[in-house]
């Protein structure tokens, strides 16, 4: 039976603990792994409460309770709000599923006696607390939330019932809000570890100049903006003024020379030629004077990025980077999502740039997967570049991903190898017959790949090709042309007959790169013999082209290397 593997997730979450808590806590059990369990569950309520609570680590750690009697509560901690946190916490190590129904219960329990002030039935770690919870529960003004934490990705309507009775006991004597039941999967301690590494939202004053404003359904400001502020955003706060575009500033192409050339050139003209840029914030505020004529209005945006116009505000930025001279005047549009439904800043950047040469890959960058998939990949160093555009420094892109998982996939396979040698722009297609369910991105781009899947198909497709590369260019004739346009194929079938993916390390080891190399060197030979041994009446580079001489070839060279 095969070992399923620990999410990405969940060993990148074990990496972090080890870093903070391993000088401060120690795991007991009888045997290596109850001891290694009970550490990671002390470890996970401590990191959750420096989260929730910003508490320090010294204090997460003192507040575990952890031990014999602590009736199902492993931390209780008190924070300067007068909020009572309550801890269970388990480590599931499979990184799936939920906690024990009974380990449930009994957490259940304990909250119930803790509020009941019934402590003798508690350890004597929970004794030294009695002083400070007492005090607490009298202010008048205490309040309770009783915390699951938990290592897995699931908690069952039971378990969620038990503890919604136990809320509604408590809150429905005169404190509606007494006591808050929540929970903390896997998926929550993966948002806490990239909210660590993420910059600040952008909070940006800006002045515009006659101005007007839409109240209704939602609020949205427009007006003249000038191009020195949008070259101080740019400046200040550099790409992340875009992290809600669907993609970064393209770099030298006809129409960013174009729109350099104008503001050179012909910047009192530049408002006529250019449709602006548009923004999306969070909230804002009026500051400064009020101007009944709205001829200048003052505003403080919160969450600021621009979703439309990175090409004009980078190209202003470069083509005035040595005292140039910025125009005065851009249509600038800021809407604000305070108020509007989910997704709605999701709808607004699709359509506002549908007026612009726009592909399907550009729309990959609005795939809320994409972005998890590079967050988790960059909590570990690897950047993944999911958003067009011209890079200064990545692992690899979007374009490398879908090359790749088109490779990966078994069924129905050919389709997807054949344009991914062609045309890969085609692999993100968003609908085929009308559905997007079977459009070739969705076939390439499932929604339950994992950051792992994604980095190490990468690095087996990209040393295929970078090691075929190398072997066409020693050889000659027809055999150089077939090896220099067999890699995908090469892949595929390396994919099929090595499990490489599912493995719990991120970058291949060293053992893995020797083992491919061997490989690929035994199918790339076996692809240039069966090649040869078949009538195609075209050069290779159709073959390798077409979905249906890939499969002729395919069939081939498998019976050939199972036959040997």
């Amino acid at each position: 039976m095969v070992e399923v593997s620990r999410p990405h997730e969940l060993i990148q979450l074990c990496e972090l603990l080890d870093q903070r808590f391993q000088t401060h806590i120690t795991g007991t059990g009888n045997d290596d792994t109850a001891r290694q369990r009970n550490y990671y569950s002390k470890a996970l309520a401590a990191y959750y409460l420096t989260q929730a609570t910003n508490a320090s680590i010294e204090e997460a750690v003192a507040a575990s309770i952890d031990g014999g009697d602590d009736h199902g509560i492993d931390s209780v901690f008190i924070d300067p709000t007068e909020t009572i946190w309550l801890i269970q916490s388990k480590y599931i190590d499979s990184g799936k599923g939920e906690p024990a129904l009974g380990d449930v219960n009994k957490f259940e329990s304990g909250v119930r006696d803790l509020l009941n002030q019934q402590y003798s039935r508690f350890n004597q770690t929970l004794q030294h607390k009695i002083p400070a919870l007492n005090t607490t529960f009298d202010t008048g003004i205490a309040k309770v939330k009783a915390v699951l934490v938990y290592t897995g990705n699931a908690l069952s309507d039971d378990r969620r019932r038990m503890m919604g009775d136990l809320e509604n006991s408590f809150n429905s004597a005169g404190e509606p809000n007494f006591l808050h039941f929540t929970n903390a999967g896997l998926a929550t301690f993966d948002d806490f570890q990239i909210s660590e590494i993420q910059p600040n939202p952008i909070t940006a004053e800006i002045e515009l100049e006659n101005f007007g404003c839409i109240n209704q359904p939602y609020v949205a400001y427009y007006g003249t903006v000038s191009g020195q502020q949008l070259k101080a955003l740019k400046e200040q706060y550099g790409n992340q003024l875009f992290d809600a575009n669907i993609r970064q500033f393209k770099g030298d192409t006809l129409v960013n020379r174009d729109i350099a050339q104008t503001i050179q050139q012909e910047p009192e003209h530049f408002f006529y030629f250019n449709n602006g840029v548009t923004f999306l914030c969070d909230s804002f505020d009026v500051i400064g004077r009020r101007d009944e004529n709205r001829n200048q209005g003052r505003f403080r945006f919160h969450g600021l990025s621009v979703i439309n116009g990175a090409q004009t505000v980078s190209s202003l930025t470069n083509a005035t980077a040595t005292d140039g001279e910025a125009p005065s005047k851009i249509l600038a549009t800021i809407v604000s999502l305070d108020g509007a439904p989910n997704n709605f800043g999701q709808h607004i950047t699709r359509y506002r740039n549908h007026q612009n040469a726009i592909t399907d890959i550009d729309f990959a960058a609005l795939d809320e997967n994409q972005q998890q998939w590079a967050q988790t990949l960059q909590q570990a160093g690897i950047t993944y570049r999911y958003k067009g555009g011209k890079a200064d420094q990545q692992d690899f892109d979007v374009e490398m991903a879908a090359r790749a998982l088109a490779c990966w996939v078994r069924e129905d396979w050919s389709s997807l190898v054949s344009l991914a040698k062609k045309n890969i722009k085609r692999l993100f297609d968003r609908k085929l017959n009308g559905e997007e369910n079977s459009s070739n991105y969705s076939r390439i781009f499932k929604s339950s790949l994992q950051a792992r899947q994604l980095w190490r198909t990468v690095q087996v497709v990209e040393q295929v090709r970078s090691q075929l590369r190398w072997d066409a260019h020693q050889d000659s004739g027809e055999q150089q042309e077939i090896l220099r346009h067999c890699s995908l194929l090469t892949a595929h079938i390396l994919l099929i007959r090595f499990d490489t993916i599912d493995h719990d390390e991120l970058h291949l080891s060293a053992a893995h790169q020797q083992t491919l190399s061997e490989m690929i060197g035994e199918i790339s030979t076996q692809i240039v013999e069966e090649y040869d041994k078949l009538q195609w009446n075209k050069n290779p580079r159709a073959v390798f082209e077409n979905s249906t001489d890939l499969q002729t070839l395919k069939t081939a060279v498998m019976t050939a290397l199972n036959r040997g």
